[in-house]
């Protein structure tokens, strides 16, 4: 679940948004945070026969530190390192960023999740969500080499980032996203450009842009719609995937530390040059129980139905096609923060 969904109404924390850091250090001049998340997870996957799948959730840990120079300007630092959910026992480097923060905004500089994944768009899910997401395909949503730019002015901010292509290794890219907040209302607006010169063997762009509003119907009850386009293409062919994409879903506390959360995505994509066209449903509705704002369990099933479109290089799938025939999942998971 993209806990900066429910965060927007409210502008977003700076630097890492970990509410429930403990205090390593502390003092007039300095403060030296330690966090984490500990996920467990267990699926259910109709693909599979159902025959269940523990794994660690993507857990992480990590350190964030500031350093007032003075009344107006510090210097930030943070490091942050994770288990992958895919069972795998390698430790890896999950953000790497140093940066300032000033009254002219934050700037931030190194290894980061993108300011589209920050936002997350509309997706209230723990498993089976995010399908309408457009603006991770070529990167994961992941840059090893940004700089990222936020300001926050009352009720509303700019985010941008920039990524340094100083060699093949890494991407072209570029995002821009606006936003603000009026009452219980909130929205944001952006895009980006993605351009992987090394997609095994394909040379591939993404050009991508979304909205997203908010609307905060009482302080238990929130709803929120997400409109993503984008264009893939292919440099060596010419060829493009036109993709157009809506997400609405709602997160309602009907009892007190319990919610309920839904969501619908319907995906469209267009290949101009073979006139394929095809579509896919993706649906999920969740219960989740918080113990405290440091741990929570939650159950989720979701419906899967349809086709998407992939390039292809001699025999091998690069932006890999799927199809699913009215796939059922079932997940079970807890959280811990720290």
């Amino acid at each position: 679940m993209k806990k900066s969904l429910l965060a927007l109404a409210v502008s977003a924390a700076a630097f890492t948004g970990a509410a429930n850091a403990a205090e390593i250090y502390s003092s007039d001049d300095a403060s030296v945070d330690f966090y984490g998340q500990l996920r467990t997870e267990m699926k259910f996957m109709d693909a599979d026969d159902y025959n269940g799948d523990l794994s660690t959730g993507s857990s992480r840990t990590g350190v964030d530190a500031k350093y007032n120079v003075s009344d107006n300007f510090a210097v930030l630092g943070l490091v942050e390192v994770g288990v992958p959910a895919n069972d795998s026992n390698d430790v890896t480097v999950r953000r790497h960023m140093v940066g300032f923060a000033t009254d002219f905004g934050t700037i931030q500089f190194g290894k980061d999740w993108t300011v589209s994944d920050d936002l997350g768009g509309t997706d209230y899910s723990y498993f089976f969500g995010g399908t309408g997401n457009l603006y991770g395909q070529l990167n994961d949503a992941l840059n090893d080499s940004q700089i990222k730019y936020s300001l926050d002015l009352d009720n509303w901010w700019v985010k941008a980032a920039y990524g340094f292509n100083d060699s093949s290794s890494n991407q072209d890219f570029l995002e821009g996203f606006v936003g603000a907040s009026f009452g219980a209302f909130s929205f944001y607006a952006g895009g980006g450009y993605n351009r992987n010169h090394d997609f095994n063997g394909m040379d591939l762009s993404n050009t991508y842009y979304e909205a997203t509003g908010i609307f905060d119907v009482t302080d238990a009850l929130q709803l929120s719609a997400t409109y993503y386009g984008s264009q893939l293409e292919s440099d060596a062919s010419n060829n493009k995937i036109d993709q157009n994409a809506i997400s609405v879903g709602g997160y309602w506390t009907f009892v007190e530390k319990t919610s309920l959360y839904a969501g619908y995505e319907y995906v469209n994509q267009q290949e101009d040059d073979a006139d394929l066209s095809e579509h896919g449903n993706n649906a999920f509705v969740g219960l989740e129980y918080k113990f405290a704002s440091w741990a929570r369990v939650f159950a989720e099933v979701g419906y899967a139905d349809g086709t998407t479109l992939g390039f292809i290089n001699t025999d091998q799938e690069l932006v890999e096609a799927q199809q699913v025939d009215s796939e059922t999942n079932f997940g079970l998971g807890a959280r811990f923060y720290w």
